[in-house]
């Protein structure tokens, strides 16, 4: 089969119009409709039906496509490591991290990495822990920057860090002086919490079973932000890694106590990737100075 026609066909169909995968291509309309019949032809079934408002997917074209883009995305990664090959002169990265990584160590080694490579590129994309697992196995990120992964084969991890969850709530707070905590001081105080998808709630969930407490959790949220914002204000509180907050508790704007259920329970930073594939030489690099950088956080 054709790689040329593949790859037309894919571009037609994340874009529903030839004439648009035209553009992207760079390529005549005419030359990607006669790839598409050598395609049909060679299936012996129609891939598409053409529509008014566009090109849209038979069900032959819908296996065809899921197929596809994965082999398209090895494809693109097998290039990337040919041209990292010459001195990390080209390549490209896909990364999938948790909200904290991204507010506190991303920019920097992002910036580092640049410095020294700049014609290599990155996709970073936010993620819960959930998402970025998923993401490793079907082979959407080379790398990911996770807490607290879960075990599983056909995933590799990398044990970069270890840090402890704190309490955190605003300087006002009625618990603000204190230094260490127990779960059970916390009960009343209204929470604001991380949604389930995250490594970080998991793990608070862990231990709010183990312990039997159950939190006045009035807010859940995906941002990050939001959830220390929201503590750093009134009698509200949550719980987070201590590095999580280091900028704001620089700033003055939260304090923090240890929490005595958290001491045997410690958060593990990992950088993860797929066992079953190699890491590109730009990713490997990146991981190395992901590495350097977080050497900071080791307590």
């Amino acid at each position: 089969m054709d790689f040329t026609a593949l790859r037309y066909f894919s571009a037609t169909a994340h874009a529903r119009s030839i004439r648009a995968a035209s553009d992207r291509l760079h390529v005549s309309p005419s030359a990607i409709s006669r790839q598409i019949a050598k395609l049909e032809h060679e299936l012996r079934a129609p891939i598409f039906d053409r529509r008014a408002q566009g090109m849209k997917l038979t069900p032959a074209g819908e296996i065809l496509l899921s197929k596809i883009d994965g082999v398209m995305r090895e494809f693109s990664r097998v290039k990337s490591h040919i041209a990292a090959l010459a001195d990390l002169q080209a390549g490209n990265v896909d990364v999938y991290c948790f909200q904290t990584a991204i507010e506190s160590f991303v920019a920097p080694v992002l910036n580092r990495f640049h410095t020294q490579y700049p014609d290599v590129t990155f996709n970073v994309r936010m993620s819960s822990t959930d998402e970025a697992m998923e993401a490793l196995v079907a082979g959407t990120a080379e790398i990911g920057l996770i807490l607290n992964p879960p075990v599983r084969e056909t995933i590799t991890r990398l044990e970069v860090f270890r840090d402890r969850m704190i309490a955190a709530f605003s300087p006002v707070h009625p618990l603000a002086g204190r230094k260490l905590l127990s779960l059970r001081e916390l009960e009343g105080f209204p929470f604001v919490l991380t949604e389930p998808s995250f490594g970080l709630r998991q793990q608070l969930e862990r231990v709010f079973a183990k312990h039997r407490f159950e939190p006045a959790t009035f807010c859940v949220t995906n941002s990050l932000a939001l959830v220390k914002e929201v503590a750093s204000i009134g009698n509200h509180c949550t719980l987070l890694p201590r590095f999580a907050v280091e900028k704001e508790l620089a700033a003055g704007h939260i304090k923090t106590a240890a929490v005595r259920e958290f001491a045997s329970d410690p958060l593990i930073f990992c950088i993860c990737s797929a066992t079953d594939r190699s890491l590109s030489p730009a990713a490997q690099v990146f991981m190395k100075i992901v590495i350097d950088y977080c050497r900071r956080y080791g307590h």
